[in-house]
């Protein structure tokens, strides 16, 4: 079992952001009530990934002609729901290279408001909702979802103020191309995208978790166009909705810190970093061993 004195790590190419100070609200979010919470999140999931609708080749065998695939199947209809479908448009918007600014069309804003209307309109956000405005942590709907954008989607820089070229979304969701490293790409619908491109090498697993069932919790190798990514871990078979949820709560209820849930009665820990001790998401992913 993964136990939640957990230390590892679950992505090699970050160097953390200065922890900013806990919000006096967020303290009054519990361990035991993030537990609850998190299940509850993941009971709500029926978006996500069901039996026969997701398989993956952890082993990494192939032919003799053709590399290994991670993912050996995902459903079409999966990939068709409307929180999926949303996501997918999003991914082909960035630049992943650090150091290029990024150019937000009017389009591509569009497209970030259809993902955050698809996901707003699930039962795992709604959820949500409900607990951060009971907590206090936000004086209406309006203002939440307003952060909500704001955190995953607000652009920065990671070259040192030359350019706009990042935000949490982009770093966390779509991942990022540095100094010959993959940085941040912890979205499994992403990394099955970039496979189904022939721009994903799969190079194997160092860990998987204990759940039998969707979402499972993995540590990965692989490169993407050439970049490496020697240690990266994701939630696999979730829903984009549990996703942003669960990183979100973790991002309110822990900055910077770690984050203790349950999954199907099983201990994870998510970790989340703030942005320049801005209220901007930094980067989020799920420990690992």
């Amino acid at each position: 079992l993964w136990l939640l004195a957990v230390t590892g790590a679950g992505d090699s190419a970050e160097v953390p952001p200065v922890p900013r100070a806990v919000p006096e609200s967020s303290r009054a979010v519990s361990d035991a009530e993030l537990r609850e919470l998190s299940e509850q999140l993941l009971a709500a999931d029926s978006n996500r990934a069901g039996p026969g609708q997701l398989e993956l080749n952890l082993e990494g065998s192939g032919s003799d002609t053709a590399a290994p695939r991670l993912f050996s199947y995902v459903s079409p209809d999966l990939l068709a729901r409307p929180t999926f479908s949303r996501l997918l448009a999003l991914l082909d918007n960035y630049e992943p290279r650090t150091g290029r600014g990024e150019t937000e069309t009017a389009e591509e804003q569009r497209e970030q408001k259809e993902f955050l209307d698809a996901v707003l309109d699930t039962p795992v956000l709604a959820l949500l909702e409900r607990f951060v405005l009971s907590k206090g942590l936000y004086p209406s709907a309006e203002a939440f979802r307003a952060d909500l954008h704001s955190m995953w989607f607000r652009l920065y820089s990671r070259s040192s103020g030359k350019a706009l070229d990042s935000s949490g979304f982009e770093h966390g969701q779509n991942g990022e191309l540095k100094k010959g490293e993959v940085s941040g790409c912890h979205n499994w619908v992403q990394l099955q995208a970039l496979e189904r491109a022939g721009q994903l090498e799969y190079l194997g697993y160092t860990w998987d978790g204990p759940w039998t069932g969707f979402p499972d919790v993995l540590s990965l190798q692989f490169r993407w166009d050439g970049y490496s990514k020697p240690r990266g871990s994701l939630l696999v078979g979730s829903s984009p909705e549990f996703d942003l949820a669960l990183f979100t709560l973790c991002f309110l209820a822990r900055p910077d810190r770690q984050c203790h849930i349950s999954l199907g009665g099983q201990a994870a820990t998510i970790q989340t970093y703030t942005w320049d001790k801005q209220r901007l998401v930094a980067s989020a992913y799920p420990l690992t061993p």
